[in-house]
Order: C-alpha cells, then sequence, then structure tokens
C-alpha cells in the first residue's frame, strides 16, 4: 500500500529546519516530478526540485 504523505506536515518541517532544506525520497522520478508540479502550484515561497527519485524542497528566504 503506498504512503500518503501529510503534505501540510511536511511544509511546517520544512519551515522550522535551520537550512531551509529537506530531501524526500519518493517511489519513483516521476512521482517527484509530480509532486514537485503540485506543491508548486500549492505553495509559494518554494523551491522544489528533483534528482532521480529524491524530490528537494527548499525555502529561498533561508539560503
Amino acid at each position: 500500500m503506498a504512503r500518503t504523505r501529510n503534505w501540510p506536515a511536511v511544509i511546517e518541517r520544512l519551515n522550522k529546519d535551520p537550512k531551509g532544506e529537506i530531501r524526500i525520497k519518493m517511489g519513483s522520478p516521476g512521482s517527484a516530478q509530480v509532486t514537485r508540479c503540485r506543491l508548486l502550484a500549492e505553495w509559494s515561497n518554494l523551491q522544489a526540485t528533483t534528482v532521480g527519485k529524491t524530490l528537494i524542497l527548499r525555502l529561498p528566504s533561508k539560503r
């Protein structure tokens, strides 16, 4: 069974991270890309990239 992520909780955790970056392993490179697009459409002030199956979320203000 696929795991459903609580994305608001992930974004909250990202906001509390001192570096302003979180890396999340997704199921496949395709799911990482789709999730990146969905998160960028839903949240402003968020940078999201993918490297293979890894989704990298960053806050631009903390870089």
